[in-house]
């Protein structure tokens, strides 16, 4: 990010709606230490983790991070014609707290080096809290395993912490970034969430909003740029800085959908800012409407989408209804889905909705979930065979694809596939690696390299964290 542009910390003198930013995010109630996990390396993708990475059993496959007691439980060993009698034991190793039965995984997927075969355990039905080990005659003991409801906290505050430490540079990656934590927060009412955050960052977009057009910037301002325009626009004929070319009207379409979504989320928290923030985004939609041949289709959806729910203006119904009549093909076309932030807000919309609408994308979503789901029980490590082959968009889109459904199913098919999803790539698959501290030419994955696959991630691990 080039020096002093405008970030979401550390923001020295700016202030707005009467609040110091940088005092506000330094005062966070979300700012705490992760807790240490013991056995476990830094997750790469967020800076200074301090945990401790120990050398599992090469022969033993467990989830590096750990287990929830409710939650599907399950262990692979490697080795040839083992006893198939394995033990659960205190960590210490002197008291056994559970015994199971190994049974050989068939189909072609056996260990990395292809000699020696592969058998699953599952102990499930063991639900305490504690740290643990499998004990196994034939290959001894494994690394710690840890089951608790929050095994995946310290990821997830790490994850938050990274959001909130960052710098933003584009307006779109930090109105992405605060949707999907606005998303969560909806979704998953128990999901911890940095409400100050949050609202600094809505304060923040605000400060960027063209003050005559409406219209926002595609990079974040700096102070000194905002108030040099500021004072230009009195003068028009002799401003020195061009703000025509530094607008963007899909940028623009996006912030009017978060600041309906924020207004939706927080107007009874936050009364007089979701309504400076609504009138915002009635603002900076008339200003997209002019310019809707340079707005990408899914980020007017979701300006759209979010805008009729917060007000039940006809305009946004029938927006939404020329999105409908958009080619398939044509209608993701950003470099961050908004699509389904649209959709989450139609469907949960207290105003009149066509019926047949909500019927088909209820449809398709749980289309794509039954299709990622199939796909996956079939495999040894119940995902879906080309894992490795995805993109990081398409994994954590996937893994949000089954947490939505599951959360609007309320049942528990979709969450069980989605936590095998976290437990292959936290270490229960044949690289024994956790996909999140690996890299990738020794065998790991891209995911979560950026701040807009921590929001994911953060809703992902939201249901549960």
């Amino acid at each position: 990010m080039r020096k002093g542009v405008l970030a979401l910390i550390a923001i020295a003198g700016i202030t707005l709606s009467g609040c110091g930013i940088t005092d506000m995010i330094a005062n966070s109630i979300y700012k705490t230490e992760p807790e240490p996990i013991a056995d476990i390396a830094t997750l790469g993708f967020v800076p200074n983790f301090e945990y401790e990475y120990t050398q599992q059993t090469p022969s033993v496959i467990t989830d590096r991070i750990g287990y929830i007691p409710s939650g599907k439980k399950v262990i692979y060993i490697k080795g040839n014609d083992l006893d198939k009698h394995y033990k659960l034991v205190s960590s210490d190793g002197e008291e056994t707290v559970f015994e199971g039965k190994l049974r050989k995984v068939s189909g072609d997927e056996k260990s990395k080096d292809g000699e020696k075969d592969l058998y699953i355990g599952d102990f499930s039905e063991f639900n305490q809290s504690g740290e643990f080990r499998i004990y196994q005659s034939d290959v001894g003991y494994s690394h710690k395993i840890h089951i608790n409801n929050t095994c995946y906290s310290s990821i997830y505050s790490s994850c938050y912490d990274t959001i909130v430490d960052a710098e933003y540079m584009h307006t779109d990656a930090l109105v992405y970034t605060l949707s999907n934590l606005i998303f969560t927060k909806e979704i998953y009412s128990n999901a911890r969430t940095n409400d100050a955050f949050i609202k600094g960052g809505i304060e923040v977009l605000l400060g960027q909003q063209h003050p005559r057009l409406g219209a926002l910037y595609k990079e974040l301002q700096d102070e000194q740029t905002l108030n040099t325009i500021a004072e230009e626009l009195k003068n028009p004929m002799s401003a020195t800085i061009k703000t025509d070319e530094m607008i963007s009207p899909s940028a623009t379409a996006q912030f009017a959908g978060l600041m309906a979504q924020y207004y939706h989320e927080y107007r009874e928290a936050e009364p007089e800012l979701a309504i400076t923030a609504l009138r915002a985004g009635g603002r900076a939609y008339n200003y997209m409407e002019r310019y809707r041949d340079e707005v990408s289709a899914d980020s007017l959806y979701y300006a759209a989408a979010q805008l009729y729910r917060a007000t039940g203006e006809s305009k946004y119904r029938n927006a939404i209804a020329e999105y409908d009549n958009i080619e398939e093909s044509k209608r993701d076309i950003s470099k961050y889905d908004f699509t389904m932030l649209g959709d989450v807000a139609y469907l949960g919309s207290a105003y009149k909705t066509d019926y047949i609408r909500c019927e088909n994308l209820m449809q398709s979503y749980r289309g794509n979930a039954a299709k990622i789901s199939e796909s996956a029980t079939r495999q040894t490590y119940y995902v879906q065979p080309d894992i490795k082959d995805l993109s990081e968009d398409e994994i954590l889109r996937n893994m949000m694809t089954l947490g939505l459904v599951s959360y609007i199913l309320s049942g528990r098919e979709y969450a069980s596939v989605q936590s095998n999803y976290l437990h292959y790539l936290f270490g229960l698959n044949g690289d024994m690696a956790n996909y999140f501290v690996t890299p990738m030419e020794d065998g790991g994955m891209p995911l979560s390299t950026d701040i807009v696959g921590l929001s994911r991630l953060i809703f992902i691990l939201g249901n549960g964290e």
